[in-house]
């Protein structure tokens, strides 16, 4: 991810994150925050590398929709 669009999509968690799951914004806080990587997080929370992406890009266009409706 380049760096305008992680900077977007920090903007876009940082006002809407309320639209989000627990798991969501807990992943995408790990992700964007505390610059994780996918790896990281997945050993953190127990999981897969495949169900971090996932969360990441459930929420991700999320949170782009919920800015498109904004608009």
């Amino acid at each position: 991810m380049n760096l305008d669009k992680r900077d977007e999509l920090i903007n876009l968690f940082d006002k809407y994150k309320g639209f989000l799951t627990q798991s969501q914004r807990q992943t995408l806080h790990l992700y964007l925050i505390e610059d994780l990587s996918f790896t990281e997080i997945a050993e953190i929370l127990a999981t897969t590398r495949q169900a971090i992406y996932d969360s990441i890009k459930k929420a991700e266009n999320k949170l782009n929709k919920v800015e498109s409706l904004v608009d």
